[in-house]
């Protein structure tokens, strides 16, 4: 893949920029992918990763903050 050629950008300032910017780009397309993966389990990407998570604790109960502490998406809400 070509960053400069996906995003029609043809110079970045620095080869930093460049590298956020594709880190950037390469989460979008696999959020979306993932995203088209659950859509038919109508599940979001952070339900499953609590799922994840809830199986990787079983057979032990989980609380919520260890829950929080493990999740991907800080900002997704646990409860």
């Amino acid at each position: 893949m070509n960053i400069e050629r996906e995003l029609r950008h043809k110079q970045f300032k620095t080869e930093f920029q460049k590298a956020h910017i594709n880190i950037l780009y390469s989460a979008s397309c696999l959020s979306a992918k993932a995203t088209a993966v659950l859509k038919p389990y109508n599940l979001s990407w952070q339900q499953f990763n609590i799922m994840r998570i809830l199986k990787g604790i079983h057979p032990k109960p989980a609380t919520i903050k260890q829950l929080t502490l493990r999740m991907i998406d800080k900002m997704s809400n646990a409860s």
